[in-house]
């Protein structure tokens, strides 16, 4: 019983850690050093490579839920993934986002791609040592 709370409770702290880190890094990325990013209104450069640190910042958030969450445990990745996604639905459903739709897809996607790429970097870098 105490291992089933126990992996419970590293599931939440990857979820909960996972989380914090992905709003902080992509407001770091988008927010804080370029204003805001939007399709209709920023620079290509600016899209470009602030696009590129989103991903980024998804990547290192990706890899504080895995080691929080621990050892090939991919729950919180699929809960930040289903977070990502229901954000994006209503941001988009709602009116929010004034952007391309194909725009706002392919940033949730992006999103979601980086979460994952940190939960792989973790767990492959883990089965070398």
């Amino acid at each position: 019983m105490t291992s089933l709370w126990s992996r419970f409770a590293k599931t939440l702290r990857g979820i909960v850690l996972g989380e914090i880190a992905l709003i902080l890094l992509t407001t770091l990325a988008q927010e804080v050093i370029y204003n805001g990013i939007s399709y209709n209104t920023s620079p290509t450069l600016d899209l470009l490579s602030g696009g590129l640190l989103t991903v980024l910042a998804a990547i290192l958030a990706g890899i504080i839920a895995a080691y929080a969450g621990g050892k090939g445990n991919y729950w919180p990745h699929v809960f930040i993934s289903i977070i990502i996604s229901i954000e994006m639905t209503y941001l988009i459903s709602s009116g929010i986002t004034k952007d391309p739709l194909w725009f706002d897809v392919l940033a949730g996607l992006s999103l979601v791609t980086g979460v994952w790429i940190g939960f792989l970097a973790v767990r492959n870098l883990k089965s070398w040592g």
